[in-house]
């Protein structure tokens, strides 16, 4: 018996939370709270196609100082899936739906991959609602358009392949380029993500999902030094790619923004490194609030 076995509830089972489905504009969207009502806010934003799981190390911990949310993006998860192309500027009025449907009028914004980008797109539209961003392999700036344009490829055909015939070993594949370790990846969550992939909504869905990856959808360099919140950009230096350089060009552009060196991981930071991302990220956001 492995007795350092990880797992979800394993991460959740010594903190008060609240599972659920709230009504935003229609679309019925899960999400998970923890942490006190009245504590500052701070919402979590998943990667692409991904779900509130991602974020399972982290709940506890962000609960002792905020009110923490985690959703499933728009038609992501056990969110609800409407029939039309999600663009980065529907994923954030969907993020500010769900902030407006919970009362919080200015949160802290966490989000991994297209979450960052969705964080960012939400602090340029509706700048009094967002008081600190932190990025995790970010996205939403073009460093390289040859590089992001094949990248952006193999991620439609990687969760395309793992929504049309979702099977164990799919999902797995899709999953593992999230870690640098892919040992490291908990089967639970793999588990999570193909009974996502099985629902019989998600192959109609999947296009939709990834329909900002076919461009123009970045946010240009003077919108990047327009955001004058501040904003934590966490690279992953053991994974040389473009989420290691699109982190340095924010670092760079942005104007006020404090870049982490993080090691031992690759996209998921927040995941294999969550002592060290946990405690970084917290300080930050308790600074900014």
């Amino acid at each position: 018996m492995m007795q350092d076995q990880k797992s979800i509830w394993r991460h959740l089972c010594k903190t008060p939370f609240q599972l659920g489905w709230i009504d935003v504009d229609g679309v019925q969207t899960r999400y998970l709270e923890a942490g006190p009502v009245d504590a500052p806010a701070v919402v979590l934003l998943h990667g692409t196609a991904g779900s509130l799981e991602n974020f399972c190390a982290n709940y506890a911990e962000y609960a002792k100082h905020f009110r923490v949310v985690g959703i499933d993006m728009l038609g992501c998860g056990w969110t609800d899936k409407p029939e039309f192309d999600y663009l980065i500027e529907d994923y954030a009025e969907h993020v500010r739906g769900v902030m407006d449907v919970l009362a919080i009028t200015r949160a802290g914004v966490v989000g991994v991959s297209l979450g960052s980008w969705v964080g960012a797109r939400l602090a340029l539209d509706h700048p009094d609602r967002v008081s600190g961003l932190v990025m995790v392999a970010p996205a939403g700036i073009v460093t390289d358009p040859d590089e992001e344009r094949r990248f952006a490829e193999g991620v439609r055909q990687r969760r395309s392949t793992a929504a049309a015939e979702p099977s164990w070993n799919s999902v797995a594949v899709a999953m593992q380029g999230l870690v640098l370790k892919p040992e490291s990846l908990m089967d639970e969550l793999i588990a999570v993500r193909l009974d996502i992939y099985r629902d019989p909504r998600m192959k109609a869905a999947m296009p939709r999902l990834l329909a900002f990856t076919l461009g123009g959808q970045a946010l240009s360099a003077e919108e990047w030094r327009g955001l004058k919140l501040p904003i934590q950009v966490i690279a992953a230096v053991d994974a040389p790619n473009m989420f290691l350089g699109n982190a340095r060009a924010i670092a760079a552009t942005a104007p006020h923004v404090e870049l982490v060196e993080m090691t031992g991981c690759d996209h998921w930071a927040q995941y294999e490194q969550p002592d060290r991302f946990n405690a970084a990220s917290i300080s930050f956001l308790q600074k900014s609030h």
